[in-house]
């Protein structure tokens, strides 16, 4: 069920609150002193759209396109899929290594990350400004702080060291110099951790029925991904441990259902970004996940961008029903009607992404919708299960071992579901085999999701699996030229 109740209430109040006071006094078309006052109620409904915004800026084009090609379609699991011609201006420098400082996609997904900072850095003054008397002082604060780690848990995952920016700059500031990946991550973990306490359960948010379900596991799970990075087992054995206690997430749902419109914010979702189409009720907030990734052909569901490869394709294990949930292919039966792939295309799509007909028949939605009411999962359970093992083996030891086995165990069940005779337990406890196991379910649980090139590099063997991988070069993306161009610096041997 989409949870819409808080974004149509605020953004309406919000823009109404736009009178001519707002447009005419200097600054003209900006929020300051001379045209709100803190307790009229219309900065906390400024708070709640621009908190909105950026939260929304997860399923935009920015977030979803370049990621695509950074994350999956760089590695041997995914292609770019559509024609042969479509898209291959953006993609198709992916599949080879040749990307340049020059990529746009590369440079929409920096932008898109600064921009949502920007957005948090300027509602953050407004919060400040809040009396702290306000019930929702500290809560607006800790989303906003959650909305901006998430950013630079992606700028330092692709570029390393980047500029950290905590304040709304001054017009004449043209360039804030670059900091250390690793200060800059110990920024944004204390004020993550800072955040935890304040912010919603899932179960609490989707009680209340609001639009941005942001969580305390979300907080935790930025958290727990980035000492994963640093190597720092413990502290990311810790913060996942925290997430699998708290109650507030589980494997209940069946895998196939994971990606379903009925379950978004699910049990198994930590964060997913929030997308509807209802006309009946005129809500259009689209994200173009569903269509972009949707099977190309009869039946036309969108343009078959970001595809399973034949080598993730032959991947799975025998009979493992993850298969037919993340793999489309040409002549699957798609609730009635036979998937043809369309003249030229790929053939191949993303099934996590498919769009069932229950979701069509309803809101006056129409087949040229193509899916653009879909939520992209970002952080799933699953992934917080994997990455808790994966920490388990790293530290070793007979009860690490056992909670990695346990764990890895818990995936794999839920996955082959009633079928017993297929995924066998993984019972080994050499500590070189377990790991190799463990990331083997990492590709396969979570492919075309959001994590796999950087596995590949932080598990250094990206170098054997992708060809024209460089060392000390492709571990991290180009800063963009236009970044390069006003003095930022420039990663190793772009």
């Amino acid at each position: 069920m989409k949870k819409i109740i808080v974004f149509c209430f605020s953004t309406m109040l919000a823009l109404s609150a736009c009178t001519d006071d707002f447009l005419t006094r200097y600054p003209h078309g900006a929020w300051h002193d001379g045209n709100m006052t803190p307790d009229d109620g219309s900065s906390s409904l400024l708070i709640e759209s621009e908190l909105t915004s950026a939260y929304r800026d997860l399923g935009d084009w920015n977030n979803l396109w370049p990621v695509f090609a950074m994350h999956n379609i760089i590695t041997p699991e995914a292609e770019k899929g559509s024609t042969p011609t479509d898209g291959a201006g953006d993609f198709s420098p992916f599949s080879d290594m040749s990307f340049t400082p020059s990529s746009g996609l590369i440079s929409g997904f920096y932008s898109r990350c600064y921009g949502t900072i920007t957005t948090v850095n300027r509602v953050l003054v407004l919060i400040q400004a809040l009396p702290d008397s306000n019930p929702d002082k500290n809560r607006y604060q800790a989303e906003a702080f959650f909305l901006r780690g998430l950013m630079y848990y992606r700028l330092t995952q692709a570029f390393g060291d980047v500029s950290y920016v905590d304040r709304v700059m001054d017009q004449t500031e043209e360039v804030v110099p670059r900091s250390p990946r690793e200060t800059v991550r110990e920024k944004y973990v204390k004020e993550l951790e800072w955040a935890i306490p304040h912010l919603m359960t899932r179960k609490q948010a989707v009680e209340k029925g609001v639009f941005r379900v942001i969580t305390q596991n979300a907080a935790r799970a930025v958290i727990a991904k980035t000492y994963l990075y640093q190597k720092n087992w413990a502290m990311a054995q810790n913060y996942a441990a925290q997430i699998i206690v708290s109650g507030d997430n589980d494997l209940s749902t069946a895998f196939a259902d994971v990606f379903k419109e009925k379950f978004e914010f699910g049990p198994e979702s930590i964060l997913e970004a929030n997308a509807e189409i209802d006309r009946e009720r005129q809500l259009i907030l689209e994200s173009p996940a569903g269509r972009m990734q949707g099977w190309r052909g009869l039946p036309n569901l969108g343009w078959g961008f970001h595809a399973p490869s034949e080598a993730l394709r032959n991947a799975f294990e025998p009979g493992d029903p993850r298969k037919k949930v993340t793999v489309i292919a040409p002549g699957d039966d798609l609730e009635g009607e036979t998937a043809m792939p369309g003249e030229g295309s790929y053939g191949y799509c993303n099934g996590k992404a498919y769009v069932c007909k229950a979701e069509f028949a309803i809101k006056s939605r129409t087949l040229e919708d193509q899916g653009t009411w879909y939520n992209p999962r970002i952080i799933r359970y699953s992934d917080i299960l994997l990455l808790y093992a994966e920490a388990c083996c790293e530290l070793g030891g007979k009860d690490n071992i056992s909670e990695a086995l346990a764990k890895l165990e818990m995936v794999r069940k839920r996955a082959r579901g009633s079928n017993t005779s297929v995924l066998p337990e993984v019972k080994t406890r050499d500590q070189n085999e377990l790991r190799e196991k463990i990331r083997f379910e990492r590709k396969i649980e979570l492919a075309m999701e959001f994590e796999h090139y950087f596995d590949l590099v932080r598990w250094d063997v990206a170098k054997d699996l992708i060809s024209g991988f460089e060392v000390g070069k492709h571990e991290l993306f180009p800063i963009p030229q236009t970044e390069v161009d006003r003095g930022i610096g420039q990663n190793p041997l772009y």
